[in-house]
């Protein structure tokens, strides 16, 4: 047997060493890697980690904007900000969940952030450890599944060093967080959906010719790197956690037994003396410790012992029942094993054992009742003076009792007797052998398992009831059953306090001009008309139904020219008119408030009209004096007048060189004719009903004429 006596060891270093050697520098300015967007990187749970070194948390401007992981579905959003705090940002579909951690993140100093969700719980660990936690149900969701994850947003930048970047598609436990500060996991294990390593490129050498990086899950995402430099201290490849500048030194103190193994295995001593070692430390650096070193050398003695029966040995309690030599080791003085030998000679004598297992009481052969376990025992001398005994060993079984509750939803059948159904709550017994054979005693209290619930509702228009049976209109109190329902499953009997909500219904009556907004600003309504508006309550339901009759008014500012006069079309006695001057900033023309207006000069005008409650102000024309001399009107003649599409002109005298349009109130021509000589011409033309101009133009001068379509 060998004892490990205490260990004196100290400890110490000049720097920290980790597990990897290169990683990434982020300049914090325009430096991003985009990873193309797949489905496997939308998880509905997930784990996020990194490993990141902040020089500075300024160049972010707030305190939750530099994402180091940012997923441009909008699923997910983990980084920092200029506060130094970590923050995680998930999306439920149509709004974001946020946790911000309570602890701050010290500068010039590596850290393990990681985040977790389960689908009920977000997780937050800072160096293997839990710093923050919210407790919520919803599904993680994304608006675009192909769109890309960003490691690190370039407008708010994160100005940094990142190591192991990595995203899993389910929540790893505490265990599994702590193990991967330290570990780089095999392509294709099991849940892991990305894993940028870094490690590319060397430090601090020319990596331009690097474009994209290594995808060490196994799942070959594209990484691209975008903006950096990769040819100096910043922006490129650079050390990382497992630089190993300096050395561990330990110093030990320790007393072994004939042999020691270095903590190397490289070699096994066998004198006491101080010898060094040197070893791996678990993150991957250099230990050497000296070991003071004693070798301490174990013992050995005997004794000779008579016994009756049996000798029990001092030592260990053991029991020898048969003569020969028997050996136990303990600890000497030096802690190691000392071997002591025991030559045992044991004289015969006479010993019965007899086993008795009953319920409650056993008899026993010397005719004695007893009610408890144990070993009772007859006494008498052999014949070579050894004590010989009777030994009557005793197992005496009780009897037991035994509560248990059971829930009833219309019937259950006794756990222990299924010929036993019991229906109705209640007290039952039963009685079973229990393990040790006796009897046992079960009181079965039977409780019913329906449930019982109130809830109170507020609906719009109609209310479905749990069950889906029933629909209700309006309020009042309503009562429902979920069969089999409940957690048991057993019904659930349900009371509804139900209110509805109705709408308020007023009538409008408004005069606009030109246009008219509802007043739910959904709707613009430019013709008079009855429409419908709804303005919603802050539960949803309609508030307010409105019933609105829409006049609409609208200034007529169509205008025609004849000859060198401008004219209003408008037929409304009560219109007022105001002409503009277009080339003078719409300036008003003094005294040109008539229907009618010759302009003295070339320019460009326009017209005002008021009227129906209404002023509107037409497009500029363009107008120029026409030399051209009137034909006097009372030459010229149109018959009939209206007309249904044929008619006749007449001129007095005769018209040379001859060309005569049809046109609309709106300038649109509908028909025209050139004539060499005209003193009589009959025309058919087909056109809308309405009033039309006849424009004619001959070398004799010019005029235009009205004509009415029927």
């Amino acid at each position: 047997m060998k004892k490990i006596l205490p260990i004196v060891a100290f400890l110490f270093s000049t720097a920290n060493a980790f597990s990897q050697v290169v990683a990434l520098d982020f300049d914090g300015v325009n430096d991003q890697v985009v990873v193309t967007g797949t489905a496997s990187l939308c998880p509905t749970k997930i784990t996020l980690e990194t490993w990141m070194y902040a020089k500075s948390f300024s160049s972010s401007p707030c305190a939750d904007c530099a994402p180091i992981m940012w997923h441009q579905g909008k699923g997910y959003r983990f980084g920092t900000g200029n506060g130094g705090g970590v923050n995680i940002q998930l999306f439920d579909g149509s709004s974001t969940i946020t946790l911000t951690s309570v602890v701050t993140l010290s500068k010039n100093a590596w850290h393990h952030l990681a985040v977790t969700y389960d689908s009920s719980m977000i997780r937050m660990y800072v160096d293997g450890s839990i710093t923050d936690s919210m407790a919520k149900t919803f599904t993680l969701s994304y608006s675009s599944k192909g769109a890309d994850l960003w490691i690190v947003d370039p407008a708010t930048g994160y100005g940094g060093t990142l190591e192991e970047t990595r995203v899993w598609n389910y929540a790893r436990n505490f265990k599994e967080i702590r193990e991967g500060m330290f570990k780089s996991y095999k392509s294709g294990t099991k849940g892991l959906m990305l894993q940028l390593s870094y490690d590319d490129g060397v430090a601090y050498k020319n990596n331009t010719s690097i474009t994209t990086l290594k995808d060490g899950s196994g799942n070959s995402n594209k990484s691209t790197l975008a903006s950096f430099k990769l040819q100096d201290s910043t922006s490129n490849f650079v050390l990382g956690r497992s630089y190993c500048d300096t050395v561990a030194y330990a110093k030990y103190s320790i007393s072994r037994c004939s042999k020691y193994v270095l903590p190397s295995k490289k070699k096994t001593i066998t004198k006491s003396g101080t010898y060094q070692d040197t070893i791996k430390s678990y993150r991957g650096c250099d230990s050497v410790m000296t070991i003071k070193l004693t070798i301490n050398q174990p013992t050995s003695s005997g004794t000779k012992v008579t016994a009756c029966d049996s000798f029990v040995n001092p030592i260990n309690g053991a029991v020898y029942r048969k003569s020969g030599t028997y050996k136990v080791t303990i600890f000497n003085k030096a802690g190691c094993d000392s071997s002591i030998a025991y030559f045992v000679t044991i004289g015969f004598k006479d010993t019965n054992f007899i086993y008795y297992d009953n319920c409650l009481s056993a008899t026993l052969s010397n005719g004695t009742t007893v009610t408890q376990s144990g070993t009772y025992v007859d006494k008498f001398k052999t014949y070579l003076g050894c004590d010989s005994f009777d030994f009557h060993i005793v197992n005496i079984r009780q009897p037991s009792t035994s509560k248990r509750k059971l829930k009833l939803c219309k019937f259950i059948i006794c756990p222990t007797n299924s010929s036993l159904v019991f229906k109705k709550p209640g007290v039952y017994y039963d009685t079973i052998k229990n393990v040790a054979g006796c009897d046992s005693a079960i009181e079965y209290t039977v409780v019913s398992a329906s449930t019982y619930g109130m809830i109170s509702a507020t609906a719009c228009n109609t209310y479905k009831s749990p069950s889906g049976k029933f629909t209700y209109t309006a309020s009042g109190t309503y009562y429902d059953t979920l069969f089999s329902m409940n957690k048991a499953g057993c019904d659930s009997f349900i009371t509804i306090n139900l209110k509805m909500s109705t709408a308020t219904k007023l009538s409008l009556s408004p005069v606009a001009c030109r246009s008219y907004k509802v007043p739910s600003g959904v709707q613009v309504v430019t013709t008079s008309k009855t429409v419908k508006d709804y303005i919603k309550g802050y539960k949803g339901c309609d508030s307010i139904e409105y019933t609105i009759n829409v006049t609409i008014n609208n200034a007529n500012v169509a205008n025609t020219r004849s000859v060198n006069t401008l004219s209003a079309t408008t037929t409304n006695s009560a219109a007022t008119f105001q002409w503009l001057d277009c080339n003078n900033s719409m300036a008003k023309i003094a005294g040109a408030t008539n229907k009618d207006f010759t302009p003295a000069q070339d320019g460009k005008f326009a017209l005002t009209v008021t009227e129906n409650s209404c002023t509107d102000t037409s497009a500029c024309i363009t107008f120029a004096v026409n030399g051209l001399k009137e034909i006097p009107a009372n030459l010229l003649k149109l018959t009939p007048n209206p007309s249904s599409g044929a008619f006749v002109l007449n001129c007095l005298t005769s018209l040379h060189d001859v060309n005569i349009s049809l046109v609309n109130i709106q300038g649109q021509i509908g028909q025209t004719w050139s004539i060499r000589e005209l003193k009589q011409q009959e025309f058919n033309v087909q056109v809308s009903a309405g009033v039309w101009y006849l424009k004619i133009s001959a070398k004799e001068g010019q005029q235009v004429l009205p004509l009415i379509f029927e």
